[in-house]
């Protein structure tokens, strides 16, 4: 995963400037392993982020409404899926924070290829991701793509599924 262009501003409510921006800082770095544990196929560390309950958003590429789910589930739902393609590339850019308290809400632009083969199928988008701090760490609770456009292979998302069943049906 690359982080390009790695532009950020943090909003607060009445917290100093220093505290704001280390604040901030783990509040990115908490967003951006997401999509390194997406990137490596690192659950552990995806389920390490996630809050015992995430409301996931995907409306905007899957037409189905928002889910609340736990993070073993979010997990196996990315588990049985993103093995299908040979590699992802998230690189995430544009940060903006907003800091209130425990409660941090922050948006962001990615572009994300996706590889099967000799195939890409690439993915721009803006996301809403919103934290809460537990104890002293930061961990998600919502997470929202609002899809902005795709290019490449389209078909490539069926091919990583159909792959993930061949999988299956050799075992």
């Amino acid at each position: 995963m690359v982080i390009g262009r790695f532009i950020c501003w943090f909003e607060t409510n009445s917290i100093a400037l220093h505290l704001n921006t280390m604040e901030g800082n783990k509040i990115i770095n908490t967003v951006t392993n997401l999509f390194r544990g997406a990137d490596d196929r690192d659950w552990e560390l995806i389920q390490s982020i996630l809050a015992p309950v995430v409301m996931l958003d995907y409306s905007s590429m899957s037409g189905l409404g928002p889910i609340e789910l736990p993070p073993a589930q979010v997990v196996d739902n990315w588990a049985s899926f993103l093995p299908g393609f040979d590699k992802t590339d998230h690189r995430l850019s544009a940060f903006r924070v907003q800091l209130n308290g425990k409660a941090a809400d922050v948006f962001y632009s990615a572009v994300t290829d996706h590889f099967l083969d000799d195939q890409v199928w690439t993915v721009t988008a803006n996301y809403h991701t919103k934290l809460a701090k537990y104890d002293v760490i930061w961990l998600i609770t919502y997470h929202k793509i609002n899809f902005e456009s795709h290019s490449g292979n389209v078909n490539l998302p069926k091919r990583a599924h159909q792959v993930i069943a061949d999988r299956k049906a050799l075992q």
